[in-house]
């Protein structure tokens, strides 16, 4: 692998996380709303949230000041707003969470380029299970000849078990890559992974899967069908308030074919601008060890786009 483009996307990306996490816990005491904690014991205590992590949620309570309570006792956690004396109402949300980015940038001059990237994502969340759909598309052009067409899709249902820290899913994976010659890739998988932290703060987790990948290739180039390992690894962070940051890198090395992988990673920024809207800032490399004919193994792209919740 070009050492060049395997420092950026495996060690600049992380190192840019965890600079920007260790930058944000100066930020931890910003507001970050109230909740209403119901321990196990029976009591309840509620107030402007302070801090959170996997193990704590520190409470600004009127009465008796702050209070740090470990998660191990609480029974559950109501998030919402203050209408009056330590009284939360909850904001409710529905199940179904959906994101709509959009991204175009035009340049003229002696070389005149555009590019256009379009991202679709939809989750519904419940304590038990989890579906999530999500859909890519990048497209640019130098001198009004196309250089780039990428769409990628991905169908993922994940149900927890085990304190709802453990959870086993299944997923389907297709992609198409232009000028990579790949017409189609399918990648049906299943596997298991674990939450090491899950809260508006801070999200950790790694899984393990297993699946076939089916790639019908342009240009005459033979099919390939081989068995994949999915090895990944998800990080998010909040900073600053209300912005977040995250890296999400996933592993696809060949069980049929030994040395052979691909990367995908991805690290992202992401700023609100009001309740719907939000700046999104994105670095992608996608990895092959062996394309089919003599092309880059690296394609990173740097993104920026409008994202819209509804």
């Amino acid at each position: 692998m070009n050492r060049k483009y395997f420092y950026i996307s495996v060690i600049l990306g992380p190192m840019i996380f965890l600079a920007l996490f260790f930058q944000g816990t100066l930020y931890a005491d910003s507001n970050k709303g109230y909740a209403e904690v119901y321990l196990k014991n029976g009591d309840r205590i509620s107030g402007k949230v302070i801090l959170e992590d996997e193990r704590y949620i520190k409470i600004d309570n009127a009465m008796v000041g702050a209070v740090a309570i470990k998660k191990n006792g609480v029974r559950k956690i109501v998030y919402g707003r203050k209408t009056g004396g330590n009284e939360v109402k909850e904001e409710r949300r529905g199940l179904w969470s959906r994101d709509i980015s959009i991204g175009y940038d035009k340049s003229g001059g002696n070389t005149k380029n555009s590019n256009l990237t379009v991202r679709l994502y939809a989750n519904r969340k419940t304590e038990a299970d989890e579906f999530t759909a999500k859909g890519d598309l990048f497209y640019s052009s130098a001198d009004s000849k196309m250089n780039a067409q990428k769409w990628y899709g991905m169908l993922r249902y994940a149900y927890s078990f085990w304190h709802r820290q453990w959870y086993n899913f299944y997923k389907l994976e297709s992609d198409h890559d232009r000028f990579a010659d790949i017409e189609y890739r399918l990648i049906p998988s299943t596997g298991a992974g674990y939450w090491f932290s899950d809260t508006p703060g801070w999200k950790a987790m790694a899984e393990l899967g297993i699946g076939w990948e089916h790639t019908n290739f342009r240009g005459g180039f033979k099919d390939k069908d081989e068995a994949v390992l999915l090895p990944r690894a998800f990080l998010e962070k909040a900073i600053f308030d209300k912005s977040h940051i995250s890296q999400d890198i996933i592993l696809y090395p060949s069980l049929t074919d030994e040395g052979e992988y691909r990367l995908h990673s991805e690290t992202a920024l992401t700023t609100p601008i009001n309740k719907s809207l939000s700046l999104r800032l994105s670095f992608i490399d996608d990895y092959n060890s062996n394309p089919v004919r003599d092309i880059k193994r690296n394609d990173t792209r740097f993104i920026s786009s409008l994202s819209c919740s509804f």
